[in-house]
Formats: structure tokens, C-alpha cells, sequence
């Protein structure tokens, strides 16, 4: 006889946290300038406080380290990150979605454009839908004088989702249930919603709302109620 039941148990799937602690300080001077547009350590809460799509891929880098990792559209609908959220912040995911090969509502995006559009070829080919990038970093380029000054590197981990439902005419669609890569199932009886931009290039977030952002044009900003998570 054991100590333990034969049986299908079900691990619990992610331990997330808050950028709160010893370290929250030292993962903020990783970022560089260009990157921390809103965003603040605060040294009483030992907090860092904001989150932009520039700051969820850094950190990213720098958690893969450690065997965590920034939440991505997966994990924007896991109950350990929608707890986190709900009512009080918003976070920002580890993706991209590319829209167009130019963004004509908000041209500061279009050298990011080039570039992912560039990797994404590379990767798959001839591009046929919208897509979704995962696995990348942001370094400075003091030579960019259009964009963010921050130029987008692929990781070893790179990929390109391309999927339909990622096409602008989607947005303001309602969902409750995601598929295996957090991709929403459209339902009109849903309570949640997907926002979506028409073109060009999107940041993807999970508001305190716990609906679903891919409609913003600045990667860069970042409001106070803004939190990076980070997964174990």
C-alpha cells in the first residue's frame, strides 16, 4: 500500500506574480528608457508599477531565465491571471499581432512592421491572414528617428500563429471560451469582448474587465493601473 491514490490528478497550471519584491527594482533598470514611457518602481511597495508591450517582452527575455515567463494569449484567459486582474488592472501579453504590412492610422509602427513582417516570412513563407507573434525582445537604435528607438529581435523561441479571428473586422466580437492558443471562440450570448484594431500593428492586453485589447496603436504607453505578471 502507498501513501498516494492512482489517479488522474490535476495539477494546478501556473504560480503567477506581480513585479513586487527584492528584485522588482533590478527588473526595471533592464528596461531601457525608451521602454519605461509611464512606467515607475516604487520603492515603499517595492512595486513596479505600468505595462506596455515594449516592458511584457524584455521581462519576458530576462524570466525565461528563470523558468518563468510573461503571460501570453493563452494565459490572458487562466484563471491565476484573470484573479490578478479583475477590477483592478490591466497587463499586457508577450505577443504581437500584424495586421497589415503598414500601420496608416499610426506610421511610428511601420519600421516594426518591416521588420516582423521580414521575420515572419522567413519563418512561414508567404503570409496569407493576420497573425500573432511570440518569442522576441526589444533592443535600443539610437539610428531610429521614425519609430520607438527600440528595434524588435527574434528569440530562438520565435513563432508566427496566423489565424483568421485575428482580422480587424472581428473586433467588438463577444467570447467566453478560447481555443488551445487563447485564440477567443466568437459567441454572441459571450461576456467577454474582443477589440480589435483594422490594420497595422497591435500590442495585445487583458483589461480589468478581463475583455481582450488588440485595438491600441502606441506600444509604448503605459497607464498607472498597468501591472506585468510574470508565470511560473
Amino acid at each position: 500500500m502507498t501513501n498516494t491514490l492512482d489517479l488522474n490528478w490535476q495539477t494546478q497550471g501556473v504560480t503567477p506574480t506581480l513585479i513586487q519584491g527584492a528584485d522588482a527594482q533590478r527588473l526595471y533598470n533592464l528596461l531601457p528608457e525608451k521602454a519605461r514611457n509611464g512606467m515607475r518602481y516604487d520603492e515603499n511597495s517595492k512595486l513596479l508599477i505600468g505595462s506596455n508591450s515594449f516592458s511584457a517582452a524584455i521581462l519576458d527575455t530576462e524570466a525565461q531565465k528563470y523558468g518563468a515567463r510573461v503571460p501570453n494569449l493563452r494565459d490572458l484567459s487562466r484563471p491565476e491571471v484573470t484573479r490578478i486582474v479583475k477590477n483592478r488592472h490591466y497587463t499586457d501579453s508577450r505577443n504581437l499581432i500584424v495586421r497589415s504590412p503598414t500601420d496608416p492610422d499610426y506610421s511610428r509602427n511601420d519600421a516594426l512592421l518591416k521588420t516582423i513582417y521580414g521575420l515572419a516570412e522567413e519563418k512561414l513563407g508567404k503570409i496569407n491572414s493576420p497573425f500573432m507573434i511570440e518569442g522576441y525582445n526589444f533592443v535600443p537604435n539610437p539610428e531610429d528617428k521614425t519609430g520607438y528607438g527600440l528595434s524588435i529581435v527574434e528569440r530562438p523561441d520565435f513563432k508566427v500563429i496566423q489565424d483568421e479571428r485575428f482580422d480587424g473586422k472581428y473586433g467588438g466580437q463577444s467570447f467566453s471560451e478560447v481555443d488551445e492558443q487563447g485564440i477567443p471562440n466568437f459567441d454572441k450570448k459571450g461576456n467577454r469582448t474582443w477589440y480589435a484594431k483594422s490594420k497595422g500593428l497591435s500590442g495585445l492586453c487583458l483589461s480589468r474587465s478581463l475583455n481582450l485589447y488588440s485595438g491600441y496603436d502606441n506600444l509604448a504607453f503605459s497607464y498607472d493601473d498597468g501591472r506585468v505578471v510574470f508565470l511560473k
